[in-house]
């Protein structure tokens, strides 16, 4: 048996390197195999060929639609070969995505206690809290994206997470003279900011653990993403845990033998970048079981539980259009119609091709001489030449393109259009002068197509805002900071308070404010404050007032329903309205005049309160009723529709 030299470098380096294996209990050896079983069974799974991807795997069918998407044009094979694209397909992605953009796909959020009574409120209060979370996350681009993502690839993959980030807080002792020694700072660490976030996963990175279980995530046994980062970026983020040293930069497999041998037992799941780690995270909703391993080292204790509070997968799944009903992943706009918009640019390179020869058609020399192509040039006088010394190879080569041939590749594009969406619907002028039932057919025709479309985006909206909520009751109201109450003398806790612009009913848009707190004001003390506030800010204030321990603790039942319209103050709305305002003029005097007003204010954005002038109370005499004074007395406090829902919410929240 050969002597092996204890003192050579690379022997030091595998040593180190098996000194910093973890050294797992059996049940950690167990979990770990099993975990590895189970995710190399799903990569197989999704990443073999598929007929539902026309005999490709997954990352195949990904990697085309990509390419299709973004108009890649491959590199010439040949000088004479033409590499044109049309562009036809990132052309229609577009023009649905100009559509879709101009919807509100915002979900009206309902809450009913026990009894199925609904605390309207409360509600309302979700609604202003989530729409605030979407402003803070950038959620608007988000949703461009995420709908684009699903146009491309028929199945898009959000994940909805708890974004907690720290800053150093630096500030300096005294002033910066420009000298180098001497300066000196103080530094804290200090919470910059906490806020839920939505993130668009990429598909090749989500692995399904039943494929066969058609685009719903809840419904699958288990579910785990593959993430690379470069080691040290992945140390900013892991390497306070306890297995951070344990992980090891390279991964190489050595032979393993029983005797005098070497074994590693590292493991990846797919190949990847030196100096870059692997991070798997395994969630299993069922036995609410979530896992960490990063480049094969588990970094979590078996069986802990999911971090996120609430026992679902953090991660929706929508589908744009189906395969079949025993198929996980969806068909997208871009494999419909591939084939035939690659049947169109081949055409059209064709069609270049056939132009270019015509121009310079292919020509005998039998000269004896070696001429250049440029004698064809308009203009080139070539001397030494005899007549008829270049020959034609075929008379028809000028002709060009033919009128057959444009025909069909007419009848192409047409057919592309009747797949998805035709000239007129994407902004472009049509051909000739057509018919108003040609435009209503083709308006029909769009608002099929769209229709579909729009049903698959609001889908994974309304699946969204479930996980926003559950993430907003778990973590949004948790204390942010301690105060000090200064009527009091004692600390008291912070809570993050929104305020949104909502029309109030009767007086126009205004602000309503959401206020967590363990101290609920009584009903009197909440309307004075909204008058002196209304008062002071010079629009109509609302206040809604929540305890936080009552939200997180109460077993409440949620609604959710996503209504797709025109944004209030598209055109379409405003249009809409004009045709409004002249339909209810039939009814002539009995129309409420300020109801119109109010409306016309929140299509335009305006606050009618500034737009029109208050209407004129009508004089009454007095001595007809002697208690008119009193009863038209603004001091007298009169049921409202807010007082009852914030009487309603104490209620409730008692």
């Amino acid at each position: 048996m050969p002597q092996i030299d204890l003192e050579s470098p690379l022997v030091k380096d595998l040593q180190e390197e098996l000194t910093k294996r973890p050294k797992y209990s059996d049940l950690e050896e167990t979990y770990l195999k099993g975990l590895r079983k189970k995710m190399e069974s799903a990569r197989d799974a999704r990443d073999t060929n598929h007929d539902e991807f026309d005999g490709m795997d997954y990352v195949a069918q990904y990697e085309l639609n990509e390419r299709f998407a973004n108009t890649y044009i491959a590199p010439k094979r040949n000088k004479e070969d033409t590499n044109f694209q049309s562009g036809t397909i990132r052309q229609k992605l577009f023009a649905l995505l100009s559509a879709l953009v101009n919807l509100n796909l915002s979900g009206d959020i309902s809450a009913f206690d026990n009894e199925g009574l609904e605390v309207q409120a409360l509600g309302d209060a979700m609604e202003d809290v989530i729409l605030k979370t979407n402003e803070l996350d950038n959620d608007d681009e988000k949703k461009y994206l995420r709908q684009y993502e699903l146009l491309k690839h028929g199945t898009v993959f959000v994940e909805e997470l708890w974004d907690e980030k720290v800053k150093k807080d630096k500030k300096l002792k005294g002033k910066f003279d420009g000298k180098i020694k001497g300066v000196d700072w103080t530094t804290r660490i200090k919470k910059a900011f906490a806020r839920p976030t939505r993130n668009i996963l990429p598909g090749l990175n989500v692995y399904l653990g039943d494929i066969t279980k058609y685009g719903n995530t809840s419904e699958q046994p288990f579910i785990f993403t593959v993430d690379t980062k470069p080691y040290e970026e992945a140390k900013m983020i892991f390497g306070e845990w306890e297995r951070w040293d344990n992980v090891p930069k390279k991964l190489e497999r050595f032979d393993a033998s029983e005797k005098g041998g070497v074994y590693n037992s590292d493991w990846r799941l797919i190949q990847g970048k030196e100096n870059y780690v692997e991070i798997l995270r395994y969630q299993d909703k069922w036995n609410n079981e979530f896992a960490v391993v990063i480049n094969g080292v588990l970094m979590t204790p078996v069986g802990l539980p999911l971090p996120w509070g609430y026992e679902d997968y953090n991660i929706v799944q929508q589908n744009l259009e189906p395969i079949h009903v025993k198929f996980a992943y969806g068909k997208s706009l871009v494999s419909r119609i591939r084939n035939k918009v690659a049947l169109l640019d081949e055409m059209m390179r064709l069609a270049v091709l056939k132009t270019q020869k015509s121009f310079m058609p292919p020509y005998l020399n039998v000269s004896g001489r070696i001429l250049s192509n440029r004698v064809f040039m308009p203009g080139k006088i070539t001397h030494g030449v005899p007549a008829n010394t270049l020959i034609p190879v075929n008379e028809k080569d000028s002709n060009g393109v033919t009128n057959s041939e444009l025909a069909m590749i007419q009848e192409i594009q047409e057919s592309i259009n009747s797949e998805t969406t035709s000239p007129t619907f994407s902004g472009q002028q049509s051909k000739g002068d057509p018919t108003a039932t040609e435009i209503i057919e083709l308006q029909r025709q769009a608002k099929m197509v769209l229709g579909l479309t729009v049903f698959a985006m609001t889908m994974l909206e309304w699946k969204l805002e479930w996980l926003r909520l559950q993430n907003v009751l778990k973590n949004w109201f948790n204390e942010e900071d301690k105060v000090v109450d200064g009527a009091r003398g004692v600390l008291k806790s912070k809570f993050r308070i929104v305020t949104t612009e909502r029309p109030v009913e009767g007086e126009g848009m205004g602000r309503r404010m959401v206020i967590p707190t363990k101290e609920i004001p009584s009903t009197s003390a909440i309307r004075k404050s909204e008058d002196a506030l209304s008062e002071e800010q010079g629009v109509p204030i609302r206040l809604i007032f929540l305890n936080p321990d009552e939200i997180k603790s109460s077993k409440l039942i949620w609604q959710i329903v996503v209504k797709p319209k025109e944004r209030k103050t598209s055109e379409t709305e405003k249009l809409m309205f004009r045709a409004y305002m002249q339909d209810i003029q039939l009814f002539g005097p009995t129309v409420n005049l300020e109801n119109l007003q109010e409306e016309f204010a929140s299509v335009w954005g305006k606050n009618p309160k500034k737009a029109f002038n208050p209407a004129q109370p009508k004089e009454m005499n007095p001595a007809m009723n002697p208690d008119l004074s009193k009863t038209l007395s603004p001091k007298v406090n009169l049921p409202t529709p807010e007082k009852n829902e914030n009487r309603r919410m104490a209620l409730t929240m008692a």
